[in-house]
């Protein structure tokens, strides 16, 4: 299986703030986990998927009201059962880049997980890149 990027886009409304007036980071971690749960999605062409590990995340900037996020999400790593999608954020007017993470989330039948059958073919140097790092995040090798 290719590679494939996906995007999804949030406006930053009120009801997502934070008391210092900018984008509330449980509600942006929200979007993130949405967004690779839809590569995931895709990727196994089902929605018989759960989260399983959210992985570690950095803010780099904060996000007031009115701005305009895009969340490219892709799968960049294949275990039996699980996937992992990296998600970057990014304001998309600007291209300020917001924060970025890794997501594991596992394909399920009747609440139990079920092999995927899925094998990724990484074939630049930042895919490459990316599928390394997912594999040691997975594996923790």
């Amino acid at each position: 299986m290719r590679i494939k990027e996906l995007s999804t886009r949030h406006f930053v409304k009120s009801e997502d703030l934070n008391h210092h007036g900018t984008l509330y980071a449980g509600r942006g971690v929200e979007w993130m986990v949405e967004s690779g749960l839809i590569a995931a999605c895709d990727a196994v062409q089902s929605t018989d998927i759960v989260c399983l590990r959210i992985n570690s995340l950095l803010f780099r900037k904060p996000v007031p009201k009115g701005q305009l996020v895009r969340y490219t999400s892709r799968i960049v790593y294949a275990g039996k059962t699980s996937l992992v999608a990296y998600v970057k954020v990014m304001n998309s007017l600007s291209d300020e880049y917001i924060v970025d993470g890794y997501f594991t989330y596992v394909y399920v039948k009747d609440n139990r997980a079920v092999p995927h059958g899925i094998v990724l073919e990484p074939k630049t140097d930042e895919e490459r890149k990316l599928y390394e790092e997912a594999k040691r995040i997975a594996t923790g090798v």
